[in-house]
């Protein structure tokens, strides 16, 4: 015989999806980060755009998106200048709002500078302006990133407006998505000589292992800049004239 069977047998087999996530998470640190100058340019463009906050949170604080999303005004002591991660907003075939975080190493506080204070004094008063504007059509909620009446975002909803952001901007890598800015985090505290172990603890990734790898992979890349600039200053390109 050739050895060949007539069916897939294979075919009833059912997919763990928790081992399938488990084995498959080397997939999700791919180079999608930005670097350090790349990370002024996009703050640059999204200055006036009305997610700023939320890509600025993200970025500074190295949240997931689920975590940002799941910010409550409850999280921010004014006070004592800190914000606490311990809520979390997911989808799946219906959007899950959790008082928890994916692990135990997700659950963090950070410090506030005076200005990340000022900022979301700011927010403060817009939802207050908008909660006037709306009247009794705004949507009540302890969530600090909604829309204007007072509706919280859907999951998918920064993803989106980041990607029109990146297509329409060229100069930003085209590969960027909302786990990227999670990633740029780790690439701006390598970029500044942190060290490991306080990366890790500051984006709660749950194993060393998950940090080094997205640490390499920073380091490759700045390297392999380094490099290219150097040779680019030894072995010159002749000069072109515009058609």
């Amino acid at each position: 015989t050739e050895g060949l069977i007539p069916y897939n047998p294979v075919s009833e087999a059912v997919i763990n999806k928790k081992l399938m996530q488990e084995y498959s998470k080397d997939d999700d640190l791919d180079d999608d980060f930005l670097t350090y100058e790349e990370v002024r340019i996009f703050l640059g463009i999204v200055e006036e755009h009305p997610l700023y906050e939320v890509f600025y949170t993200t970025l500074f604080f190295g949240l997931r998106r689920e975590e940002m999303l799941g910010l409550k005004w409850s999280a921010i002591d004014f006070k004592n200048k800190t914000i606490k991660i311990n809520h979390t907003v997911t989808k799946g075939t219906t959007v899950n709002r959790l008082n928890s975080t994916k692990t135990e190493a997700s659950k963090r506080d950070y410090p506030l500078t005076d200005e990340q204070i000022n900022m979301f004094r700011h927010i403060k008063k817009q939802e207050s302006d908008n909660r006037k504007l709306f009247g009794n059509c705004y949507i009540e909620n302890n969530y600090i990133f909604k829309h204007e009446d007072g509706t919280p975002y859907y999951p998918d909803y920064p993803s989106k407006e980041l990607h029109k952001i990146i297509v329409n901007n060229p100069n930003l890598p085209q590969n960027t998505n909302f786990r990227s800015l999670r990633r740029s985090c780790v690439s701006i505290l390598v970029h500044e000589g942190m060290d490991i172990k306080s990366i890790q603890k500051w984006v709660g990734h749950k194993d060393l292992d998950t940090t080094l790898r997205i640490y390499a992979k920073v380091k490759d890349k700045e390297a392999k800049m380094v490099i290219s600039t150097g040779l680019n200053d030894v072995i010159k390109l002749k000069q072109y004239d515009d058609d």
